[in-house]
């Protein structure tokens, strides 16, 4: 195994002043003897699933080796959802993933999982610390996470369960290859363009071995000891009430949000809901029907809105439900198995160049920690564009009534179901950020409150990818025609006629071409009478505009 790959499975980072060898550190003697035996607990967040759960592994090894007995927790924080912008049907698709979480883990590991509800990240430091010293917990194993509040919790966490003696040891597992491991020749300096990026990142893959990581059940019948409280939760139908009264406050809340009162929130739980049923063995089901079945028309299909044609999986990803070196090993094996080692099937490397686009977005927050504070990769670029703030506009682009037929469309999907095509997402971020200058943040908040994959790093890489603020970003010349993009990927506008039926009847010539839009909606055009504004601005004299905007001087 290469040192990259090995770094990839089993690279840790111990926040105490202990070191992360319990043997350095504990009377193995005293533990043999002792009447309680040690304690551990995992710290679940985004990463709920138990196969190739990398801290879970880990600790469950342990424990194993030190006769210890393990915990579980998870954290609901709706103010801090609510404070990254987490979306409704994020928050539920969590909320139901929970107690089948709970229960594969208490059968399959015999590991109980505790659920609390604590409003903000402070509330959940006070908690865990709480949680380990009323039950003696004498190690917590959790994931990274990169996001700067995340970073912020953990650290201020480690100092405080360091005053214990308690150990606080996270292990990288939402990348396949993880932050800091790909860099240039060169070896000091991360890659700011994605293609040699992703031909190393291909490169390291190939010459190495990735290791899964499996948890083997623990023996262990520790009751963990709770305060009395409605916030605890720690059997299945308690899981599930503890979370469904989280998610209807959560949903309450969001519904008093003005900005947010186009949208019919229980109509789009319900649509998420039919989209996405929960669960690990659902994450790893669709996996399989995607390899079996769409992988291998995947570089065509995936630009197409109507045909579902891409793996769907975002979402599990996203909330940890399926482990991303899982989707890499099937993708490898269908390739194996079609071409062996003698060529390359086009659309199983596309996918898979996605999942490494999802990779590189992470290597670059942790590269420019600066990023989740609203700042731009490319700061001088962002700094210069007079950015527009009109509400009216953004509201209009929000609802989806530009009168630009993909991108209404693309909009009204998204406001509906809580997901987007991947194609959908360039053009309707392109068009708030050129054709009406928008600020991308405006758009890159929106989109995170609406999505159900929504995750900060994917979502504002591919948010200042439109802008041209980004890394590796699309040039500020290059700049998608809406109308053009519809002919091209819808051209039967089955998308658009799914989504716009006021359209219906209007013939698909006129749908992908503006300036006959205008005149056929106009007043004395032949579909006067559809009820569909005229587009709000127009595509060629906006794209100068932009052109000019992002030319000029600083």
């Amino acid at each position: 195994m290469s040192k990259t790959a090995q770094t990839a499975a089993t690279d840790t980072d111990t926040d105490t002043d202990t070191d992360t060898d319990t043997d350095t550190d504990t009377d193995t003697t005293d533990n043999a003897t002792s009447k309680n035996p040690p304690h551990y607990l995992m710290w679940f967040r985004r990463d709920l699933r138990i196969h190739d759960n990398t801290a879970l592994a880990a600790l469950c090894e342990r424990a194993k080796e030190d006769n210890a007995s393990v915990s579980a927790v998870f954290f609901l924080t709706p103010e801090q959802w609510k404070a990254h912008d987490t979306s409704l049907v994020q928050v539920d698709h969590i909320a139901r993933t929970l107690p089948i979480l709970a229960k594969e883990l208490q059968s399959k590991l015999n590991i109980t999982l505790t659920v609390q509800h604590c409003p903000s990240f402070t509330d959940c430091i006070e908690a865990l610390t709480t949680l380990c010293n009323d039950n003696e917990i004498s190690c917590v194993m959790a994931n990274h996470e990169y996001e700067g509040n995340e970073i912020d919790r953990d650290e201020q966490l480690s100092k405080q369960l360091a005053k214990g003696d308690i150990e606080f040891v996270r292990w990288h597992d939402q990348c396949i290859l993880p932050p800091q491991s790909i860099t240039t020749n060169d070896g000091d300096s991360m890659y700011k363009v994605f293609t040699p990026f992703y031909k190393k990142w291909r490169h390291t893959l190939d010459v190495s071995t990735i290791q899964m990581h499996e948890a083997s059940a623990v023996d262990s019948d520790y009751k963990i000891k709770l305060p009395s409280s409605q916030t605890f939760a720690n059997t299945i139908d308690d899981i599930e009430a503890l979370s469904e009264k989280m998610l209807s406050d959560y949903q309450q809340t969001l519904e008093n949000n003005e900005s947010l009162q186009h949208i019919d929130m229980t109509a789009q739980l319900d649509q998420a809901r039919d989209a996405y049923p929960a669960g690990e063995s659902a994450a790893c089901q669709r996996l399989e029907a995607f390899v079996d079945d769409d992988i291998n028309d995947y570089d065509v299909s995936r630009d197409v809105p109507h045909l579902h044609a891409t793996s769907q999986l975002s979402a599990y990803l996203t909330i940890g439900s399926i482990s991303p070196r899982l989707c890499y090993l099937q993708a490898s094996k269908a390739q194996e198995k079609l071409h062996g080692n003698d060529g390359d099937n086009e659309d199983i490397n596309r996918w898979i160049s996605e999942l490494a686009w999802r990779d590189f977005y992470r290597h670059v927050l942790v590269e420019k920690p600066n990023l989740i504070r609203h700042k731009a990769y490319k700061e001088d670029t962002d700094n210069k564009v007079n950015w527009s703030y009109d509400n009216d506009d953004f509201m209009t682009w929000c609802t989806g009534k530009t009168g630009v037929p993909l991108v209404d469309a693309a909009m009204r999907c998204l406001n509906a179901t809580g997901f987007m095509h991947n194609r959908l997402r360039m053009v309707t971020a392109m068009f708030l950020t050129k054709d009406l200058l928008i600020d991308w943040r405006l758009g890159e908040r929106y989109f995170m409150q609406q999505l159900i994959d929504g995750d900060f790093a994917s979502n504002n890489g591919g948010w200042q990818w439109s802008a041209s603020t980004g890394t590796d970003s699309a040039p500020y010349f290059r700049i998608m025609n809406p109308f053009s993009q519809a002919n091209t990927h819808d051209s039967k506008a089955l998308f658009i006629k799914t989504w716009l039926p006021e359209l219906k009847d209007i013939p698909n010539s006129i749908l992908h071409n503006e300036d006959k839009m205008r005149k056929e909606l106009a007043k004395g055009g032949k579909f006067a009478d559809v009820d569909y504004p005229a587009p709000m601005v127009e595509h060629k004299s906006a794209r100068k505009l932009a052109i000019a905007e992002f030319k000029k001087e600083a």
